[in-house]
């Protein structure tokens, strides 16, 4: 709606991972070069997790660009899968027809590959696992086999896992013990500093080339990071509503009140007489459980 108001060749705050976008905060900088060091290096486990919206996904695409050709990569997106399925998309994803549906003929075809495909030619392969806090324990278990393909002298699949926080928790698990000793790279995504969020908004802002300059007050961004907590995910958002704000009052400098509105505008204002109601309903069942237990003790003579 506010595109053409501010003259935008691409909307600035879009939730969805893009690398153009990318802002290279200390801790993105930090994870990157942690996990650039351990592919170069053959490292076989890579482990990235973060809170929801900080940016890992997007980690994961512009770390793809910065390797380069030479690598080969499969992406597992949906966790959600079962043993056979999972074999069967890594098979897709590097460009092969599954020729089996049993797990040695996927898992023979799979290290057959990697060895005169991949090793042979000098190159590399990497698996991606996104949100795999959500796999299974057989998955993961899955995962930590995948880990035995290798030669004499290197590992032939690299394998990092993207996850939240509950990802790290459920490495701690007893039956997970084998797969988190092999973890030999790990790196914990925090949120955005405090001094980082009008670095990152500007940025975006900048990215998207509008024509006219746009502002935003000290207090604005002071507003920003305190709704948001740093979380990339939420200052898009934020920005978004608050640049609707300016447009509906036709300025180009973002005011605390525009960014107030925001924050209603995400947290839903209009549901606050929803959740009234939802109070006075939990009030009514609690007067109408004690009417019932009064008029029982009295017929039962309680």
């Amino acid at each position: 709606m506010y595109k053409d108001f501010f003259g935008f060749k691409q909307p600035p705050f879009p939730i969805t991972p893009n690398p153009n976008f990318f802002y290279l905060s200390s801790e993105h900088l930090e994870a990157l070069d942690h996990l650039i060091y351990g592919i170069n290096n053959g490292e076989g486990f890579l482990l990235l997790v973060g809170g929801i919206g900080t940016g890992k996904t997007t980690i994961s695409r512009v770390l793809l660009e910065k390797l380069g050709d030479n690598l080969k990569t499969s992406l597992i997106l949906n966790p959600f899968i079962n043993e056979l399925e999972f074999l069967q998309t890594i098979l897709w994803d590097f460009g092969l027809i599954p020729e089996d549906n049993s797990k040695k003929s996927l898992l023979d075809q799979l290290n057959d590959f990697l060895l005169h495909d991949v090793a042979a030619k000098g190159k590399r392969a990497l698996l991606i696992i996104d949100e795999a806090q959500n796999l299974g324990l057989d998955i993961l278990e899955q995962v930590r086999i995948l880990s035995n393909l290798e030669t004499n002298k290197e590992k032939l699949l690299q394998i990092l896992l993207i996850g939240q926080e509950e990802l790290y928790f459920k490495l701690q698990l007893p039956e997970l013990r084998q797969l988190n000793q092999r973890i030999s790279v790990r790196y914990y995504l925090k949120p955005l500093k405090k001094k980082e969020v009008a670095e990152y908004i500007y940025h975006r802002i900048n990215k998207g080339e509008p024509a006219v300059e746009i502002k935003f007050s000290k207090k604005a961004i002071k507003r920003i990071y305190k709704f948001s907590g740093g979380i990339p995910r939420v200052i898009n958002m934020l920005c978004d509503r608050a640049l609707l704000a300016a447009f509906v009052q036709e300025k180009t400098s973002i005011s605390p009140v525009m960014v107030k509105k925001a924050e209603k505008s995400l947290r839903g204002e209009n549901f606050d007489e929803l959740d009234k109601e939802q109070e006075k309903r939990g009030l009514f069942k609690k007067i109408f459980k004690r009417k019932k237990a009064r008029e029982m003790k009295n017929e039962f003579n309680l």
